[in-house]
């Protein structure tokens, strides 16, 4: 029997993507991961105060810079090479060498930071030494983790990437738990625990992704980093590092804004409303890319126009229906879910929620759109969206914010992100012959309005107050929301089935 290490990229292709198992595999883990998530919420929201949520997300906010402009461009080669690479038996060199990157990023941060620090441009309520530690040490640790586990999916092993991933969420909230509970409870102590589950994690995933890639011990001579190669790295990369930064700016930026407006208590409620949609359509969007992502770089490793165009559509019309309907689910359940996901001192961030929720499917939108630039290898393409979102997210904060408080940034963000998707669908979908089909939207509308009228009927009966009315809101308008999307999903599943 041929070990799993040398399984070849022409094994994997030969073999159904994922099968029916699998897909059960991919729900419940996901499942358990946005449980996960959303608990770690609770429990964030219970033990801090908005204050120090407030400076989690400045925190967080300056992680996510440095990895959306400098590792998340490089990490998208990797994505779009890995199966190549696997074939050549060439994967793990090339990882080895990423991780030394790595190293330089931290670096970079580590210089950085203390005059963004001094500057007082932004107080993040930490010192810089937790600072710079935080920092760094997530754009390694945690780009780690997130290179090892998404790439065994895209291999083919969907059951350990799975686990790995719920696990290294119940590590994070394990350690960021206990730290908080015995020490105390500040952002920095809360960062740390999630950090050491990232890293503990890091290493498993990592020992076995590389258990997975084929050994570079077979080839005879040790692959070489040649001019060409890089070339080819920064013409991909430098237009996706452009459309990052800037897609910061748009989604993060405001952060900065709130802070020095509305201070730090009023930025943590924000975004812990903003967190409970952003948890659930992360998990919406997580379940849908473990499943047909493997399907759509295997089909546009070819590199034949067509079929490359054919395989975005199909990835398209499944997603962003699917996506429409999982909007109108959280934004009309919005109360409920503040109820049970957010601690008492967080109950007024309800209309957050919505605004979170129409935020982030424009950035799932935005993504899907992205894709086409990717599969094409022309990033450049995500540049002029990338500038209108940025421009006009920080510049309409800075008018809105100050009129209208936090729900300004909330009408900033869905704002330019509406024009971002708008661009997008003008300057990219042509060359896909379209966007998503119509008459899916138009179903996933209805089937929104459909639900809707359900829970208003449903909080009319049962004038939802105490936990177990509320809970049964959730349940009776969630099974019924999880049964339209599966009518919706049903044919692309069928499609995958029939492939393999």
């Amino acid at each position: 029997m041929k070990s799993l290490c040398c399984q070849t990229n022409a094994d994997f292709l030969s073999k159904p993507i994922l099968g029916g198992l699998q897909l059960i595999t991919i729900i419940l883990g996901r499942s358990a991961q946005f449980l996960l998530a959303l608990a770690m919420m609770r429990v964030a929201t219970t033990l801090l105060s908005p204050e120090e949520m407030g400076r989690v997300s400045l925190v967080l906010t300056t992680v996510a810079f440095f990895a959306l402009f400098l590792v998340n461009p490089v990490g998208m080669f990797i994505n779009r090479r890995l199966h190549a690479w696997q074939a050549s038996g060439t994967a793990r060199h090339y990882l080895i060498r990423y991780t030394s990157y790595l190293l330089l990023v931290a670096l970079i941060a580590a210089i950085g930071l203390p005059f963004l620090y001094m500057s007082g441009v932004v107080n993040f309520g930490v010192s810089i030494g937790w600072l710079i530690f935080l920092v760094c040490g997530s754009l390694l640790f945690n780009t780690i983790n997130q290179t090892a586990l998404p790439s065994l999916n895209l291999l083919g092993d969907s059951g350990r990437f799975v686990l790995l991933s719920v696990a290294t969420i119940a590590a994070s909230f394990a350690c960021a738990t206990l730290l908080v509970q015995m020490l105390q409870p500040s952002a920095q102590y809360w960062l740390l625990g999630l950090l050491l589950g990232q890293a503990f994690l890091a290493v498993i995933g990592t020992k076995v992704f590389f258990a997975r890639l084929q050994d570079t011990g077979t080839l005879h001579v040790p692959p070489s980093i040649h001019r060409r190669h890089l070339q080819a790295l920064f013409s991909f990369a430098w237009p996706v590092a452009i459309a990052a930064g800037l897609g910061w700016v748009q989604g993060q930026g405001y952060r900065y804004l709130m802070e020095g407006q509305l201070g730090l208590a009023q930025l943590g409620l924000f975004v812990a409303g903003y967190g409970i949609s952003a948890g659930m359509i992360a998990g919406f969007e997580s379940v849908l890319t473990t499943y047909f992502q493997p399907r759509l770089y295997r089909d546009v490793s070819a590199g034949h126009p067509v079929k490359q165009a054919q395989a975005w559509q199909r990835y398209a019309a499944a997603v962003i229906p699917s996506l429409l309907l999982t909007v109108a689910f959280i934004a009309m359940l919005a109360p409920e879910l503040t109820r049970v996901f957010l601690g008492k001192n967080f109950q007024s961030a309800a209309n957050y929620v919505v605004w979170g929720a129409l935020a982030e499917a424009a950035r799932v939108l935005m993504g899907v759109y992205s894709l086409i630039a990717h599969v094409y290898m022309r990033t450049r393409w995500l540049v002029v969206p990338g500038l209108i979102g940025a421009v006009l997210s920080i510049t309409l904060c800075a008018l809105f914010i100050p009129e209208f408080g936090a729900a300004g940034a909330g009408m900033a963000l869905v704002i330019s992100g509406s024009a971002v998707v708008l661009t997008m669908h003008v300057l990219l979908a042509r060359r896909v012959g379209g966007g998503a089909p119509l008459r899916p939207m138009f179903m996933a509308g209805v089937s929104a309005a459909a639900l809707w009228g359900m829970t208003l009927g449903l909080r009319h009966l049962l004038n939802p107050t105490g936990w177990g009315l509320i809970a049964g809101v959730l349940v009776l308008v969630g099974i019924t929301y999880l049964g339209l999307q599966y009518l919706f999903l049903r044919h692309h599943l069928e499609d995958t089935k029939r492939e393999a």
